[in-house]
C-alpha cells in the first residue's frame, strides 16, 4: 500500500520506520561487500594486473555513476520501495558471477560482468533506501532517520568484508560467493514485508526544478566525492593488499582474515558515529559544520593508514577514518533532502549519490596504481584532497546559517 510521506512525524514514528528500512539495506550491503577481500587476492593468482584489478573493483561505481541520476527519477516517479526491492534481487545474479569467475579459473571477464551488473543493482537500492529515509523522517528528524539508514548502508560493505576474509579462509572463494547470495535473497523479502512504500507528493509544474541546481547542492556533492574517494574508494579497495605488501596481517591469520578483522574496528566506529551524527545535524545550521568536522577527522586517518608498520597504528588510522566518513555523510544526506522538494528528492539523493560513486569508481584505480609504486602513496594523496575540500565545507556552513538567517 502507497503511504504519503508525513510532513511531521514523531520522534518515535521517525526511528521506527528507518529501522525497518535499515534490515535490507544491510544485507543488500554484506552480499556486496564480500567480494573485496576475495577479488583482488583470486586476481592477483590468476595473472591479473593491479590496474586492471582496479578496474574490476571500480566498474560498478562506473555503473552507478552513469545511472544514477535515472534512478533518482524513478524513485519519484514509481516509488522507492519498488527500486529498492529490484536492486536486491538483480544482486543475486551478480554474486553468481563472482562465483562462476572463480569455478571456471578465469576471473577476468567474469568479475568485470558482475561489478558492472552491480552498478545499477545497487544504485536502486542505495538511492531509494536513502530516499525512503529522508521521506520517514519528515522535517525535524531527518537527520536521525538518515544517520540509521546511512549507517546501515555505510556498515553493510564493510560487515561483508569481513564474512568475506572469514569465510574465504575457511570454506575458499567459490562457496564464499554462494553463501553471498543468500544475502540480497533475505534483503528482498526483508523489504517486501517490512518496509512501507513511502512516496513524497508529486512535483507539479509550479515546483521550481532548478533547485537542483543550487551552489550548495554541489557544494555538497564535492564533499562527498572526497570522501567516498577516501574510505570507499581507496581504504576499502586497497586495504587487504596493504596488509599482505607491509605484512600487517594479525597473529596466524591470514591477510584476507585480517582484513577482515581490521574492517571490523572501522564498522564499529563508523556505526556508533553515525546516528549521533544523523541527530546532531537536526539542530539548525549544524548539518554542514558537522560534515566539515567529518573531514577534518578523516585526513590524518588516512596518513595513519599509510604509513602504518604496525597493527595498533593500522587500527587507529581505521577508527578516524570510520569516525569522520559517518560524520560526513550523514549530515549531508539530510542537507539534500532540506534543499529539495518532497516530490524531487530521489533526484537530489541520486545526485549525492552520483558524486560519491565518482569517487568510488576513480579511488580504486588510483589507490591500486599507487599501491604498486609505494604503500603510502595513495593514502597521502586522498588526506591532501580532503585537505583541500575543507574551504568548501566552511563555506556550505557560511551558506547554511545565511539560508537560516534569512528564514527567520
Amino acid at each position: 500500500m502507497i503511504e504519503e510521506a508525513a510532513a511531521a512525524p514523531t520522534e518515535a514514528q521517525a526511528r521506527a520506520t528507518a529501522y525497518r528500512i535499515a534490515p535490507g539495506v544491510l544485507l543488500a550491503g554484506v552480499g556486496g561487500g564480500m567480494a573485496f577481500p576475495i577479488l583482488p587476492l583470486v586476481g592477483l593468482h590468476a595473472g591479473l594486473s593491479l590496474p586492471f584489478i582496479g578496474v574490476i573493483l571500480a566498474a560498478n561505481r562506473i555503473g552507478r555513476v552513469i545511472v544514477n541520476p535515472f534512478v533518482g527519477q524513478a524513485t519519484d516517479r514509481f516509488g522507492a520501495k519498488r527500486l529498492l526491492v529490484l536492486g536486491l534481487v538483480a544482486q543475486v545474479l551478480v554474486l553468481g558471477l563472482y562465483c562462476a569467475g572463480v569455478v571456471t579459473g578465469h576471473p577476468g571477464a567474469y568479475f568485470l560482468a558482475g561489478r558492472l551488473l552491480h552498478g545499477p543493482a545497487s544504485a536502486a537500492v542505495f538511492v531509494s533506501a536513502q530516499t525512503l529515509a529522508l521521506h520517514a523522517g519528515g522535517d525535524r528528524h531527518r537527520g536521525l532517520t538518515a544517520g540509521i539508514v546511512r549507517s546501515s548502508q555505510s556498515a553493510g560493505m564493510p560487515l561483508g568484508l569481513v564474512a568475506g576474509g572469514l569465510l574465504a579462509g575457511l570454506v575458499g572463494p567459490a562457496w564464499a560467493f554462494g553463501v553471498a547470495a543468500l544475502a540480497p535473497v533475505a534483503a528482498a523479502a526483508v523489504a517486501e514485508a517490512r518496509i512501507p512504500d513511502l512516496r513524497g507528493e508529486r512535483a507539479s509544474a509550479s515546483v521550481p526544478r532548478l533547485r537542483l541546481l543550487d551552489p550548495r547542492l554541489y557544494a555538497a556533492s564535492a564533499l562527498n566525492f572526497a570522501g567516498v574517494f577516501s574510505v570507499q574508494g581507496v581504504v576499502l579497495t586497497t586495504l587487504v593488499l596493504l596488509v599482505d605488501k607491509n605484512g600487517l596481517a594479525i597473529g596466524p591469520f591470514s591477510n584476507q582474515t585480517s582484513s577482515g578483522l581490521y574492517m571490523g574496528l572501522f564498522v564499529v566506529f563508523m556505526i556508533a558515529a553515525a546516528p549521533l551524527a544523523g541527530r546532531l545535524s537536526d539542530r539548525a545550521g549544524t548539518r554542514a559544520r558537522l560534515a566539515t568536522v567529518g573531514v577534518v577527522t578523516m585526513a590524518p586517518g588516512m596518513l595513519c593508514i599509510g604509513a602504518a608498520t604496525s597493527p595498533a597504528l593500522l587500527g587507529v588510522g581505521l577508527a578516524l577514518t570510520g569516525l569522520g566518513i559517518a560524520t560526513l555523510t550523514t549530515p549531508l544526506a539530510a542537507f539534500v533532502g532540506d534543499l529539495a522538494e518532497a516530490g524531487q528528492r530521489g533526484r537530489a539523493v541520486g545526485w549525492l549519490q552520483l558524486a560519491g560513486d565518482a569517487g568510488g569508481a576513480l579511488g580504486p584505480v588510483v589507490g591500486a596504481s599507487l599501491l604498486g609504486r609505494a604503500a603510502f602513496l595513495p593514502f597521502a594523496g586522498s588526506a591532501a584532497l580532503l585537505v583541500l575540500t575543507v574551504p568548501v565545507g566552511l563555506w556550505l556552513a557560511g551558506a547554511e546559517r545565511a539560508a537560516l538567517e534569512l528564514a527567520a
